[in-house]
């Protein structure tokens, strides 16, 4: 299945976490959310501006991002102006 945003929505995937080490145990069903998280551009609204391209890093607020179920197909859109920045390796 094929999604393609509109209305300044970029679709987006998040990058895997990395495992985190044992040392504290927590409650069960306890999850750490981070305030922010790094996001790789795979697709924009035709009516986006150049905030982001197709296959850039972005930081977006977590709280912000929209994960969509169509049935066993998952996708993950952000609105254009709730990128905070693009992440370059130098």
């Amino acid at each position: 299945m094929k999604f393609e945003p509109r209305n300044r929505h970029l679709l987006v995937e998040r990058f895997e976490k990395e495992e985190e080490r044992p040392g504290i145990l927590l409650p069960e069903g306890y999850e750490k959310t981070e305030a922010y998280t790094l996001l790789r551009v795979l697709s924009a609204s035709p009516d986006c501006s150049t905030a982001a391209r197709k296959g850039e890093k972005v930081i977006v607020p977590t709280h912000l991002i929209q994960d969509i179920s169509i049935g066993e197909h998952n996708f993950s859109i952000v609105l254009e102006n709730h990128i905070y920045g693009v992440v370059y390796n130098k």
